[in-house]
């Protein structure tokens, strides 16, 4: 994700990001709880985790 950002091989940075954070927690089982949480717990994970990813593995 963080490279393909870099290259701008995305059309819609911000989006692009999100669905990708989206599809990493939620998976095939939380695909179904994710659509249950209020959207500002889905944006507080989103953010968590991109803050993770960003200090941790980049």
């Amino acid at each position: 994700m963080l490279s393909d950002l870099a290259a701008g091989e995305t059309s819609n940075g911000k989006t692009y990001v999100r669905n990708t954070v989206i599809g990493c927690l939620g998976g095939e089982i939380g695909g179904v709880v994710w659509k249950f949480l209020p959207g500002r717990v889905k944006n507080k994970a989103v953010d968590v985790t991109i803050a993770f990813i960003i200090k941790y593995i980049r």
